[in-house]
């Protein structure tokens, strides 16, 4: 695995274990490395890293990259509350 996804899964991980949801952690990932915005894959792989997120759960994730979702409704779809 990439260095820089482990990093970034090891941060998440950390945001998690301080209350951060994914959704969350998501949010907090793209604005502090907005080149994941752009990147959904690398943000996809952080995210399974760090959380074991499904396929499906992944494609919330992108959705919401995308603008086609919120992230209220991400966090509902993802079922994980604070």
């Amino acid at each position: 695995m990439d260095e820089e996804i482990e990093r970034l899964a090891r941060l998440a991980v950390e945001y998690h274990g301080i209350g951060c949801s994914v959704a969350e952690i998501t949010d907090l990932l793209i604005d502090k490395h907005p080149d994941l915005r752009s990147a959904p894959f690398r943000l996809s792989q952080v995210l399974r890293s760090a959380f074991g997120l499904s396929v499906h759960d992944l494609q919330y994730v992108t959705a919401w990259v995308q603008g086609e979702i919120s992230l209220e409704t991400l966090e509902e779809r993802l079922q994980v509350t604070r």
